[in-house]
């Protein structure tokens, strides 16, 4: 069994060379299979649809910056309707074609795939695609092997990218350069160790900086497993460096004839990590019995969620503009009620000046009078072009519209105040989503609503009705729990009994 322990400190298993020697020991099961059809549901991810002996089988192939990996999938994704140049080529070369190899390079994050179709003048030619997974500069690119030229490539960039090579239709192909390590699977011994003594720093460092197709999570792996995590290079004697160095070539020996032990490691049931060995401690390890189930697993739950907390984000951020609006009407609407709270005074005005009318005149712009209520002068303005009589009209006239005001903004202050509730509640069940189901409730919701723009595509979709949570309580009571309001009054108004409780819960 090969087994390693499990630090505290974590990271999500990079696409390193070890992982790939396990699963190009696994896709050669691939060879002499038909390629049916080629796929692009990605701008830089690549699905084949593959007929072998045992079955159709899908092939993804992703040069995502954060995802980039190749492993067989059961996860469905839609395709484009109209598909990208590059998958129309591919589909011209490839389809039909065989898949006669499949082989890593050098230990390095690079497979070839070498497969034979048939070409326009009915001979079978050679192609190689090359799958190059290396972060933010991953790519998938055909090849010509009789020429070395390459034919087309997911991602295309010349010299004002790179100046070490371009990659470009009709340029010759060149391996992305290397990093200067030693080859784990080719090194001897005493070059291993040379390696090692001229990193500085801990030897999990050191066997990530020196040796190839090791990740640092892998490095700090394999030295935990050796009881070897903290030590520092320069502490290190042959034993411990014949230790490593037996170690690693044990470990690619297991994933190179199909010994690998895959699995993820799952923290609160989703995946953290996954690896073509067996990591304890920390989390629970789940096995699966080949490295492209492992994988298939790990990123179709990771991808998953990426994509729920992007519709998440991306949600919570349009009802959040929706919120702020209804916030500034609430502001506006108060500053506007506030200002109509000083409708007494207008009735007072008139009442004054209806009062004093006698010793007033037309032609006067104030009137300095003595309020009967508070023994008070009070200046109060006056139209000059209108007579005392006609200016004590016009504040009767102004405190009855003020008087109105106060009785219509109550009113929509009070709907204004609703819907901010409303899209308060919102926001807390877009937060405590636990699915795309659950955000699809929600949307349907706030297009019904008319809160965002209604999309056909999802008109067969809300047919299906999801259910509210339901719990039971250590006292054998059904707890029913709405995960949006239509289910909210679903349950209040339909499915709830007389001698139900209902709670409001946050």
């Amino acid at each position: 069994m090969l087994y390693f322990g499990r630090s505290e400190r974590s990271s999500i298993m990079p696409f390193d060379g070890i992982t790939i020697k396990a699963l190009a020991y696994e896709l050669n099961n691939l060879c002499e299979g038909r390629i049916d059809k080629i796929y692009q549901p990605e701008r830089d991810e690549l699905a084949l649809s593959i007929r072998t002996a045992g079955g159709h089988v899908k092939l993804v192939i992703s040069a995502n910056a954060r995802w980039s990996r190749i492993h067989i999938s059961d996860t469905r994704k839609p395709n484009p309707t109209s598909p990208p140049s590059f998958c129309m080529m591919l589909r011209k070369v490839l389809e039909g074609g065989k898949i006669r190899s499949v082989e890593q390079i050098d230990f390095e994050r690079i497979i070839h795939i070498t497969i034979e179709a048939i070409d326009d003048f009915g001979d079978w030619k050679k192609k190689i695609l090359i799958c190059e997974f290396m972060g933010k500069h991953s790519n998938i690119i055909l090849v010509n092997p009789e020429n070395n030229l390459i034919i087309d490539a997911i991602k295309k960039y010349g010299n004002d990218v790179s100046s070490f090579r371009e990659v470009l239709p009709g340029k010759p192909y060149i391996t992305p350069p290397g990093q200067g390590k030693v080859d784990p699977t080719t090194v001897s011994y005493a070059d291993f160790c040379s390696a090692i003594w001229q990193q500085t720093g801990s030897l999990a460092d050191a066997v990530f900086k020196a040796v190839s197709g090791i990740s640092p999570f892998s490095a700090r792996q394999i030295c935990l497993h050796c009881g070897l995590n903290d030590l520092p290079v320069e502490e290190c004697g042959e034993y411990e460096l014949t230790t490593i160095f037996e170690h690693i070539r044990r470990l690619i020996r297991a994933c190179a004839v199909g010994s690998a032990q895959p699995g993820v490691v799952l923290k609160a049931n989703r995946p953290l990590e996954f690896a073509p060995y067996i990591i304890e401690g920390m989390s629970e390890f789940q096995s699966y019995p080949c490295m492209n189930e492992a994988c298939d697993f790990f990123y179709s739950e990771l991808l998953n969620q990426a994509r729920l907390e992007s519709v998440r984000s991306n949600l919570s951020r349009q009802v959040r503009i929706i919120l702020d609006k209804a916030y500034k009407k609430k502001m506006a609407q108060e500053g506007d009620f506030n200002s109509a709270q000083d409708k007494e005074k207008y009735r007072e005005w008139g009442e004054l000046i209806t009062t004093y009318a006698y010793q007033l005149h037309k032609g006067q712009t104030e009137a300095l009078l003595t309020n009967y209520y508070t023994n008070e002068e009070v200046l109060i303005p006056m139209e000059a072009r209108y007579t005392p009589i006609e200016n004590a009209q016009r504040y009767y006239k102004t405190y009855n519209k003020s008087k109105r005001a106060i009785n219509h903004l109550q009113e929509l202050i009070r709907i204004n105040q609703a819907e901010i509730d409303y899209l308060e509640s919102v926001m807390v069940l877009i937060n405590k989503a636990e699915n795309q189901n659950d955000l699809d409730d929600v949307i349907y919701e706030l297009e019904k609503g008319g809160y965002l723009k209604t999309h056909t595509r999802r008109t067969g979709k809300q047919s299906v009705k999801t259910e509210p949570r339901h719990f039971i309580s250590s006292d054998g009571f059904d707890i029913l729990v709405g995960r949006n309001n239509h289910q909210n009054d679903r349950l209040t108004l339909k499915q709830s009994e007389r001698r139900d409780l209902w709670l409001h819960a946050k």
